[in-house]
Parts: structure tokens; sequence; C-alpha cells
């Protein structure tokens, strides 16, 4: 795991009550969280690419990356896709170490009214 993505890992499971383990998947790791959920995080430090997304029984429930695919964003290329299906800016830079808590409050605000 790439130390950038690690420390950020390391510091969700520090700070996030409804962490309950990782697996690393060799090009991602994956969070298990309470009430069946999943958090996928995804960086590469060469390319600078990230990707996080909150899954539940196989579909994409929230999710953060820098993919160039809503490019009329003011913050692109760094959207927010929403429960909804609505993409609206992101607060994210793509530095897993700054964004992680962010996350970490987004997933609580989300899960607190749901598990």
């Amino acid at each position: 795991m790439a130390g950038q993505l690690a420390r950020a890992v390391a510091r969700l499971l520090e700070c996030c009550p409804h962490a309950e383990s990782v697996h690393d998947l060799v090009t991602k790791q994956r969070v298990v969280l309470e009430g069946g959920y999943l958090l996928d995080l995804y960086f590469n430090e060469t390319l600078g690419k990230y990707s996080y997304t909150l899954i539940r029984g196989g579909k994409r429930i929230l999710g953060w990356d820098n993919a160039p695919h809503h490019p009329r964003l003011k913050d692109f290329p760094h959207p927010f896709h929403a429960e909804d299906g609505t993409v609206v800016p992101s607060t994210l830079v793509g530095e897993p170490e700054r964004d992680i808590d962010r996350v970490v409050d987004t997933l609580d605000r989300f899960l607190q009214s749901r598990v």
C-alpha cells in the first residue's frame, strides 16, 4: 500500500467509529463499516488519481474521485457523487492525508442516521 494511502487509512481507522476492519485488495484498500457498508479507497501516487467510494449491496452510495468526467464543476476535477445520484463540487484536493478527515466527517454524518 502506498505511503500516503496507508497513512490515510490508519487515520480513518483511528477516527471513524464505524470502521470494523480493513483489507488490502492489491490496487485498493477496503474498509468494512457497520451496517454492511464498505469503503473502497484507491490512490495512485504516480498519477495522482484517487477514488473513495462508499458501497452497500454492490451499489455506490457516495463517492469522491478526480476522474475528468465533470468539467463544468467549479472544483474540477474533484466531484462528489451524492446518494441521490447528483454530482456536486467536493472539498477534497486529491491528497489522501489531507482529504481523509473530510471523508470521515461525511461518512460519520451519513452512517449515524442509518446504523
